[in-house]
């Protein structure tokens, strides 16, 4: 019949049309192949896709730029441990209320300091009355970098990432203020080493039995780089560490306080010698008392001026001491604790317990005199009240 198909001249034509379908699909396919690949040879469009990268990232670079400009850097500085006890604490040795006292005994003088730009030898000149580097931190946060410096040891570069600046800066800023530091409490050599009245009427129980104790002695070591001068190696040697070393002697007063801290000595140095050259002994009256260790054979020194000594008694070829003699020397050692004390407070601030570079050695003397007055700003050693 007209109008209609046969079954074979329908499966035919199906056929054909699904040929036909086939054969145009495959040609798009192959012509978006071909275009594609004209594309990708073709260098023009090359050129347009890699303009478009860096565009692109220009543009990121820009987008970062203002970011910044709208919220700039954030430094380490003296507010992010302000009314923060624990943490100014951590980084300085001081509570926030100790750091401000700090820096108001320092007074106003702070704010006209010229930076230290000389050999660190000629640390003992009057420093160059030309007007010095700009000062890139505030007064207050130079204060704070120096006693972070002290406390926590950090390198110089290490500090110079936190508070922004570099690490010739931060140098220069430590040896500035550690010796103004040393200038200022300088003025406080003579009250530190308090009268005997004042001793007795802050004195704990433990030292009833000692009339006239004025002071509790002892030296302490410090471990420095090996200089390479042979005689200077020599000198500073220390037989009891077995290395290099500084020297200095400790005064504590029976409440706890620092009285005295020497100048620093070569490690060779013996005791007794230190306290004849150190000027420790103008510091004494007549009827004073010094407690100190057996080290400490300066009977006959302090006989001289009127001044007793009381260390711990010898054996002299004995087998054992008598019980008095034994009873004397438990009660001198639980005294000397606290120098021992004083002296681990010093050496608490770390950049003392490290290797003292030879670049800091012209100021350690310096160092550790601040040490040990940043120590009397703490809480006192021994608690009085409850002694009482």
């Amino acid at each position: 019949m007209s109008g209609q198909y046969t079954g074979e001249e329908k499966s035919a034509a199906t056929d054909d049309g699904s040929a036909t379908v086939d054969s145009d699909s495959e040609r798009n396919t192959l012509k978006d192949a071909s275009t594609q690949t004209e594309k990708n040879l073709n260098p023009s469009y090359v050129n347009v896709k890699i303009e478009n990268l860096v565009l692109k990232n220009e543009l990121a670079d820009l987008k970062s730029k203002i970011t910044s400009k709208d919220e700039p850097v954030k430094f380490f500085c003296v507010d992010d441990v302000k009314d923060n006890d624990r943490k100014c604490k951590f980084y300085t040795g001081l509570t926030w209320l100790q750091f401000l006292c700090v820096w108001e005994f320092l007074g106003p003088a702070m704010e006209k300091l010229t930076y230290w730009n000389q050999p660190l030898k000629s640390c003992r000149k009057s420093p160059s009355k030309t007007r010095g580097t700009k000062r890139k931190l505030s007064a207050t946060n130079e204060l704070f970098l120096t006693l972070v410096r002290l406390r926590t040891g950090l390198l110089n570069e290490d500090l110079g990432y936190r508070f922004g600046i570099t690490s010739s800066t931060v140098s220069k800023i430590v040896i500035t203020w550690v010796q103004f530091m040393y200038k200022q409490f300088s003025g406080l050599k003579t009250a530190m080493f308090a009268p005997r009245d004042v001793i007795k009427s802050n004195l704990p129980p433990s030292f009833k039995g000692f009339k006239g104790v004025r002071t509790v002695i002892d030296c302490t070591e410090f471990h420095v780089e090996q200089a390479s001068n042979f005689e200077r190696q020599g000198n500073l040697y220390s037989s009891y560490k077995g290395h290099g070393t500084y020297k200095v002697l400790i005064g504590v007063a029976p409440c706890g306080a620092v009285m005295y801290v020497s100048d620093a000595f070569e490690g060779s140095m013996s005791d007794v010698e230190i306290v004849k050259q150190s000027g420790f002994l103008d510091h004494l009256k007549r009827g004073d008392l010094v407690i100190a260790d057996r080290g400490f054979t300066i009977r006959e020194l302090l006989g001289e001026r009127g001044v007793d000594l009381n260390i711990p008694p010898f054996l002299h070829g004995r087998d054992r001491l008598t019980p008095d003699e034994e009873k004397l020397t438990r009660q001198i050692a639980r005294v000397r604790i606290h120098v021992e004390r004083g002296i681990e407070r010093i050496k608490k601030f770390r950049l003392l317990q490290k290797v003292i570079p030879l670049s800091l050695q012209p100021i350690f003397s310096q160092m550790v005199f601040v040490a040990g007055c940043l120590v009397n700003f703490q809480e006192p050693l021994v608690n009085l009240q409850k002694s009482k």
